[in-house]
């Protein structure tokens, strides 16, 4: 049986830490910050060339694209103990941007630290355009409230792996049930003296063996902080004593003046369950969800809703209940993708607020690690862009098809339904309609011919006047299938529309031409 491996994160909190150690973080996170801002200014027209082109983007080209001179510049910033973080980060940032950027070509260019300069200049760009008529008046509000959103605030620190010597690692003092963090921060310029900084506590590696940590003379390039944490991440602290090869990389983050240590930790492998139905997870109208199960077949297996109180200690408890339910039926989870932006769902006059976009994604990142520690596959995400207006039957979408709050009746097919169960059944019904949906083949008629075209997957074929019949489109399209060679990475879209072709059965009947 196939296995699969579930990845959570921690939440843990750095607590009551000294003046100094304030001080030594926000430094850490102010450099990180600025560099980070360094590369993604360096590197601007180049990423925006590879977003423009049609060649296939991988980590390694990324990387690459980082010189000597530009990683000696890095310097400048202090940033020595995170250079391999930042490396990191920028490929994860760049490959994102290029995805959104030939999806979407008005995708502006990823800022990740906005300092007083950068502010002035941004705000000053802003009312030129504004006084052009290049934006409108919304929009120039818009974008001068975002960007005093995004003024001096610091981006996370990026600790790529999980070591005894280096980014970072957990301590723990098992005569006072406590655990600690050992961040390194500091360059060797910058390093402390070592003193009696661990008088009173008496602490090991969270590592194979347990090895002590023994203070060595001289100076120390990290700092040690006490952790504070809940019951739910106590219980799994004690796993990683017993397995400390479950740790992996973390985030040191700053909010509202508190500082957090987010931990990315393995939850196991356990076996993984056969998928027979799926379900769909919309938002309702009351605050909570919705929730439908369909059967291979479209038949609904069982449905039903789930009440609860937007807080994060409850979206945890509301995705424990989708994991069981999901569990139960054997279901892939289908979900709404950016939160349910734009799903219009319709509200009943005097109903309380529905679940916002923001708790709804934050659910969703919940469940992705959730439903794989119960052997499922992580959620799928689809659009959500009008899915109360979409039907569940036909997948026909149009606004006339919502009569009113309470009632859904599809101009198209019929299908009638109440209207709150219309976004959870589209959901379930999503999957199936996209395997038996064919891909598109645009034909346009030219002076030398009939040009065949996908603008997806970049595919076009001239089939001169006369043709008979289709057969050298066939032939050239797997031609073009097989030659790809991962041109699909960070483009989802182009992924799915390749992968479906490529592994159809009968090319011909997976393609449909308009």
């Amino acid at each position: 049986m196939n296995t699969v491996m579930a990845f959570k994160t921690l939440m843990l909190q750095i607590y009551k830490p000294t003046k100094q150690k304030k001080d030594l973080m926000d430094a850490a996170l102010l450099r990180y910050s600025r560099a980070f801002q360094f590369l993604m200014d360096r590197y601007r027209k180049e990423l925006e060339e590879l977003a423009e082109s049609k060649s296939a983007v991988t980590q390694r080209l990324l990387f690459n694209l980082i010189d000597k001179e530009t990683a000696q510049k890095l310097n400048d910033y202090d940033v020595q103990p995170f250079k391999d973080s930042l490396k990191i980060e920028f490929a994860a940032v760049s490959a994102s941007y290029i995805a959104q950027k030939r999806k979407n070509p008005r995708v502006r260019y990823p800022l990740l630290f906005l300092d007083d300069t950068r502010f002035a200049s941004e705000i000053a760009d802003c009312i030129r355009q504004f006084d052009s008529a290049r934006i409108s008046p919304q929009n120039f509000a818009y974008r001068c409230s975002k960007l005093i959103g995004q003024k001096g605030n610091l981006r996370s620190l990026y600790f790529g792996r999980y070591a005894m010597n280096r980014n970072y690692c957990l301590l723990y003092d098992e005569f006072k049930d406590r655990f600690y963090a050992k961040l390194y921060l500091l360059n060797r310029k910058e390093s402390l003296p070592a003193g009696n900084w661990a008088s009173g506590l008496c602490l090991k590696y969270v590592w194979a063996g347990m090895p002590p940590l023994i203070p060595k003379p001289g100076s120390r390039s990290y700092i040690v902080v006490p952790l504070a944490f809940g019951k739910r991440q106590y219980a799994d602290l004690k796993k990683a004593l017993e397995n400390p090869g479950l740790l992996h990389s973390a985030r040191l983050v700053k909010r509202e003046k508190k500082y957090y240590l987010m931990v990315n930790m393995e939850c196991g492998q356990r076996d993984a369950l056969t998928v027979v139905t799926t379900m769909g997870v919309a938002r309702n109208m009351s605050g909570g969800l919705h929730y439908t199960v369909c059967r291979e077949d479209g038949e609904i297996q069982e449905n039903g809703s789930i009440c609860a109180a937007p807080n994060g200690e409850n979206l945890f408890r509301l995705a424990n209940t989708i994991a069981g339910i999901a569990e139960n039926n054997r279901s892939q989870v289908v979900v709404e993708a950016n939160g349910g932006r734009n799903d219009r769902l319709p509200l009943l006059p005097g109903e309380g607020s529905c679940l916002s976009v923001g708790q709804y994604a934050a659910l969703v990142k919940i469940l992705k690690y959730k439903l794989p520690e119960r052997g499922l596959p992580a959620p799928i995400e689809v659009s959500a862009n009008g899915l109360f207006h979409t039907c569940p039957a036909c997948g026909k979408r149009t606004r006339r098809n919502q009569v009113s709050a309470e009632l859904f009746i599809c101009i198209y097919c019929g299908y009638a339904s109440e209207s709150e169960w219309i976004g959870s059944e589209s959901l379930a019904k999503r999957l199936e309609q996209y395997r038996h949906d064919k891909i598109p083949l645009t034909i346009r008629k030219t002076g030398d011919g009939l040009l065949c075209f996908n603008k997806i997957l970049g595919f076009e074929c001239l089939l001169p006047q006369g043709a008979a019949d289709y057969t050298p489109v066939y032939d050239k399209l797997r031609q073009f299938l097989e030659n790809m060679d991962g041109e699909y990475i960070g483009d989802p879209k182009k992924y799915a529309v390749w992968r479906k072709l490529f592994y159809a059965a009968n090319l011909e009947a997976a393609v449909r031409f308009c």
